[in-house]
């Protein structure tokens, strides 16, 4: 694409600037409108304009601008999060929109190779995505599958927290020098506090409630073989050095409340039903490549 027929419309034109000519004197505009009132007949009243058909806002060059349009962008508009949309400002843009298609068009610009395929795929774009809508809207999803789907999500999910606190060295060295004054019967957040290399050594090394999953496999796999109040005998090495850890609690994690992940279900449930009949279509088509 040229950098020429590179330029795109957005969906609604700023609004041009036709200001750049010096306006008339106040003096001049008002003798010219008292001109154009002398000039005019008394009985050469305007006539009616004929009511538009129905739901349409504007005729522009004898093609329509339908209201639906409009309520196309305000509801762009509002899904944006952007103030409440000036409608007339939208109609005005729109009826700009048309006259320049219809510019457009008499160029025969819709013929041109790049333009086309742009046409072909907002096209094809667009009743994909109202095939999908539609067939989504005409699947009926039970509560009995999307417990079923709960059930599947959360099988898996990590059902134990732990509570623990550390104290994290540069060498095993130094992380065995404070495993012995643990046994001495040193203070372990004193400890922390002095001797930590991590942030959680200025709150006593205490790492609050967490799940296995969210710390390295090494921590892991130390706090599980623990007993409630237990320091680790050995240094425990991860990728952040060397660990020290006293295992605070455990407590068995609360799944959570199907009626809350409800929406959420349902729309997982909806695409993979979805992606199932793109897969059948698939299936049944002669696509060459």
């Amino acid at each position: 694409m040229t950098a020429r027929t590179a330029f795109a419309t957005p969906l609604l034109l700023a609004t041009l600037a036709l200001g750049s000519a010096p306006l008339l004197a106040q003096d001049t505009a008002e003798d010219t409108a008292q001109d154009t009132a002398t000039d005019a007949a008394p009985d050469a009243a305007p006539e009616a304009a004929e009511p538009l058909p129905d739901g349409v806002l504007a005729i522009v060059n004898g093609r329509p601008v339908p209201e639906q349009s409009l309520e196309n962008v305000v509801r762009q508009i509002g899904a944006e999060g952007e103030a409440p949309p000036d409608r007339a400002r939208i109609l005005d843009e729109l009826i700009d929109l048309e006259l320049l298609t219809q510019e457009a068009e008499k160029l025969k610009l819709d013929e041109t190779p790049d333009i086309a395929s742009v046409l072909q795929l907002q096209y094809t774009q667009t009743m994909a995505n109202a095939f999908l809508a539609h067939t989504g809207d005409a699947m009926d999803i039970t509560d009995e599958e999307l417990r079923a789907e709960y059930d599947r999500q959360t099988a898996n999910l990590e059902t134990s927290e732990f509570r623990a606190s550390h104290i994290l060295l540069e060498s095993e060295g130094d992380a065995q020098a404070v495993i012995e004054e643990l046994a001495g019967g040193a203070d372990f957040a004193t400890l922390a506090q002095e001797r930590s290399t991590d942030p959680a050594g200025s709150n006593g090394g205490d790492l609050g409630w967490f799940q296995a999953g969210s710390m390295v496999p090494e921590f892991t796999a130390a706090v599980e073989t623990m007993e409630v109040g237990a320091t680790s005998e050995a240094p425990v090495q991860s990728d952040f050095g060397w660990h020290v850890i006293r295992l605070d609690d455990t407590r068995g994690a609360a799944l959570p409340d199907f009626e809350s992940v409800k929406p959420g279900l349902t729309n997982l449930v909806l695409r993979e039903r979805l992606a199932a009949r793109v897969e059948e279509l698939r299936a049944g088509a002669d696509v060459q490549r």
